[in-house]
């Protein structure tokens, strides 16, 4: 590392006017016909007016900058310069002897070296007077300088300066300086922050050189508040890239009464350029008030060190308490969220809760809600949902985002694929293809075609009309509180939805596979194979329309989360495939690892069903579905009928579907859900030997269902409790459904992120609440 002496300690060059005059004339050839004295904190500056009407930035250089450290400022506004030519830095101008540097003579023959730069047009402005689009353009170009500094390296610069953050442990040395005892602890609060949380995970971050000063003092703005210049790189230096936004943030907004708000609205410029990394968005607030402490220290420290430089320091310094003040008002933690969602992108925030809840009743009348006090949720990450206040909800009951929520690379993947082509799938394109190899590839042998759609309800009302052209025949299957999807083909398969006397003449039902509560028990023999005998009766109940499909949720999960051994499903295949009926596998809550036995929640009966609908979870939130068919009865679909959906397959929804895919196998998910789902069941049986509003646990991987009953041995439904428990642990921050024909089952359905960490907290809060029941 380039050891430099500290340019806070040395002195600030001295010269005369009149020594600047001379040196300006004999070393670089410019007749200053005025030279006006600039501020500066280490350096001296003058602006050189010619009597031709041109200007000069003239820079006399601290000390503690030696030669190696001035080549490594010229060469990097020079590398600006090649990389982006737009962005409006000072050009180096050489001596007459070609040099970029001279040496020149202060008082007591004091030797300093000199500079001479083109002069920028602008003024600089007050913070307050900013708008909130200067401030978020102020944003944009820290980030478009940093982009020009990637790829830019010096030997000179990697060395040590005290207002490089990563060496802000180094200012708890200055804390003796600062003589109130409450700005004092304050300061000391916020270093113990950064040795703990941040000091860490510094090393691991992007790193290159960056600006690492781009305050107010160091811009120049137009009449319309645009950057017209960017002045002043002696604080340049390798350090994490994070580091020059925290900078900016804090030099910038620092003594506005509206700095939080306005740092958001700087964060979201920078990341529209150079969009943040996790790790990085989860440092800036302490980041953000690491730099104000430091200068708080500092200017303490200097005004001992230099009084007159007292004049100087209060310029800012009571700017960076304010904003400190602010920071450990809002609190850190909350502070540190708002900065990460400014750092995504979020829309939509800051809309007042109950006017969204008015608005939404107004115009979405028939559009349900869950809890009596909604969730007004803005952003998710992992296995947690954060509501519009900050505070954060265990997802424990959404399978769509079945990788997590805002997974990094399936959003990467939609994004880049959104930015080059969206379209639809009458045009070649490779992602669909793909897509279809890779579907067909997990499944049993017969099933190679693919039809690609935006839900499951259309793939699953492709599949019946499929199912009739194939077998000739017009009756369905469904077990007795199926759903299988909303559009009217599909709503006459899902009995959960259908209202009295409501059941078409051309669906039948069978009793579903439950071994808790139904006709038949799991302590009873062959008790699966009596379940499956039913079908037989329900296929003789469909007369002369004939049994065209059976559908099966291999989880019967609107059925309470079943999960019934896999000879069940194996036995009920059989009896379907001797009526002539074709089955329908309905994977769209079940699948995609959900069992942790394997892709498919079928797959462990062993069967091959006919057809495999699959859904929710698919794109991980992007709308995309499939039905995956044997190419002969997809043949007896008449030729001339064209199964094409425009936006289905599209390329996004496609790259979306194959990230879902790579991240499934990369990490491990559906092995991660099996081991989890079981450490889970574990603690719920745990669970149910002291409340005895638990009658019953079961599910495979992580699809659990959690029965309640008032009487275990009358095994009588709890459904006003269970109700009363899903917003029990909403209120403890654990978002739970409730399913099953009576409503009293806990829907247990979490994104296969899901963790032992979270098992215990969901775990422990379920305790409390089903404790304060009872």
């Amino acid at each position: 590392m380039v050891q430099r002496a500290d340019p806070l300690v040395v002195a600030p060059p001295n010269l005369t006017e009149e020594a600047a005059r001379r040196s300006l004339l004999e070393h670089f050839g410019v007749a200053a016909e005025t030279l006006t004295p600039l501020a500066g904190e280490r350096d001296q500056n003058f602006r050189a007016d010619t009597a031709g009407g041109q200007r000069f930035l003239f820079k006399i250089s601290n000390p503690a900058d030696d030669r190696t450290i001035l080549d490594l400022q010229a060469a990097a506004l020079r590398h600006i310069q090649l990389v982006n030519p737009a962005l409006p830095v000072m050009r180096v101008l050489p001596g007459l002897a070609a040099q970029d540097h001279v040496a020149v003579t202060g008082y007591n023959d004091q030797p300093y070296l000199a500079r001479l730069f083109t002069f920028l047009p602008g003024r600089r402005m007050p913070n307050d007077a900013l708008s909130t689009a200067a401030i978020r353009s102020f944003g944009q170009t820290t980030a478009e300088l940093g982009r020009a500094l990637r790829g830019f390296f010096h030997p000179a610069a990697d060395y040590e300066i005290l207002w490089d953050l990563k060496h802000a442990s180094r200012v708890r040395e200055l804390l003796p300086h600062i003589g109130d005892d409450g700005r004092r602890q304050q300061v000391q609060r916020v270093l113990d922050r950064f040795e703990a949380n941040v000091a860490p995970v510094l090393p691991t971050l992007r790193a290159q050189v960056v600006h690492g000063d781009l305050s107010l003092d160091n811009v120049l703005l137009d009449d319309e508040q645009r950057i017209s210049g960017i002045v002043d790189f002696g604080d340049m230096t390798h350090t994490a890239l994070v580091c020059d936004l925290a900078v900016a943030v804090a030099d910038v907004l620092h003594g506005r009464d509206d700095a939080l708000d306005a740092a958001e609205a700087m964060i979201a410029g920078y990341a529209s350029v150079t969009p943040l990394e996790d790790a990085e968005a989860a440092l800036l607030a302490d980041l953000v008030a690491t730099r104000l402490a430091t200068e708080v220290a500092i200017s303490a420290w200097r005004n001992e060190l230099y009084p007159g430089h007292a004049a100087y320091s209060e310029t800012g310094e009571p700017g960076c308490r304010a904003f400190l003040d602010g920071i450990e008002a809002a609190g850190f933690d909350a502070a540190g969220r708002r900065f990460r969602d400014a750092a995504a992108g979020l829309p939509y925030r800051g809309v007042p809760t109950a006017d969204l809840l008015a608005r939404r009743r107004r115009v979405l009348p028939s559009s349900p809600l869950f809890y009596r006090d909604p969730v007004h949720l803005v952003r998710g990450d992992g296995a947690w949902l954060f509501d519009a206040d900050g505070r954060r909800y265990l997802d424990c009951y959404n399978n769509v985002p079945v990788v997590g929520h805002g997974h990094p690379q399936v959003a990467r993947a939609v994004a880049a694929q959104q930015r080059t082509l969206a379209t639809h799938s009458r045009y070649l394109h490779e992602a669909i293809v793909e897509l279809a190899e890779r579907l067909t590839g997990t499944m049993p042998g017969p099933l190679d075609a693919v039809l690609v759609v935006n839900s499951g309800s259309e793939a699953n009302d492709l599949a019946w009309r499929i199912a009739r052209a194939a077998t000739g025949r017009c009756g369905a299957l469904v077990t007795g509180h199926a759903y299988h999807g909303l559009t009217e083909a599909t709503h006459a398969l899902s009995p959960e939805e259908w209202a009295s006397g409501e059941q078409p003449a051309h669906v039948a039902t069978v009793p579903a596979p439950d071994g808790y509560r139904g006709a038949f028990r799991r302590d009873q023999d062959g008790w699966t194979q009596r379940y499956a005998g039913l079908i037989d009766d329900a296929v003789l109940a469909l007369g002369d329309r004939g049994l065209a499909a059976m559908y099966a949720d291999p989880g019967f999960t609107a059925e309470g989360i079943l999960a019934p051994p896999p000879d069940y499903l194996a036995a009920a295949a059989g009896r379907v495939s001797a009526a002539g009926g074709l089955l329908v596998a309905d994977e769209v809550q079940a699948g995609y690892g959900r069992a942790g036995t394997g892709l498919w929640s079928f797959a462990a009966s062993g069967i091959e069903p006919d057809m495999v609908v699959l859904g929710k979870p698919m794109g991980n939130g992007f709308p995309v579905a499939a039905l995956v068919v044997r190419p002969d009865l997809l043949a007896a679909v008449p030729r001339q009928t064209e199964l094409f959906s425009t936006f289905g397959g599209n390329p996004v929804a496609c790259s979306a579907a194959l990230a879902v895919l790579d991240v499934i196998e990369a990490e491990g998910l559906v092995q991660r859900a099996g081991q989890t789902g079981s450490y889970l069941r574990q603690g719920l049986l745990g669970l149910a030997d002291s409340h005895e509003l638990i009658g019953d646990v079961r599910g495979t991987g992580l699809l659990i269902g959690v029965e309640l009953v008032t009487d275990r041995q009358a095994r009588r439904p709890a459904a006003a409790q269970a109700r009363q428990l899903t917003e029990a642990m909403r209120q403890r921050g654990v978002l739970l459904g409730a399913t099953g024909p009576d409503g009293n089952v806990l829907k247990i359905r979490p994104p296969l992120v899901f963790g032992r960490e979270h098992a215990d907290l969901l775990l422990s809060r379920l305790d409390d609440a089903l404790a304060e029941m009872r």
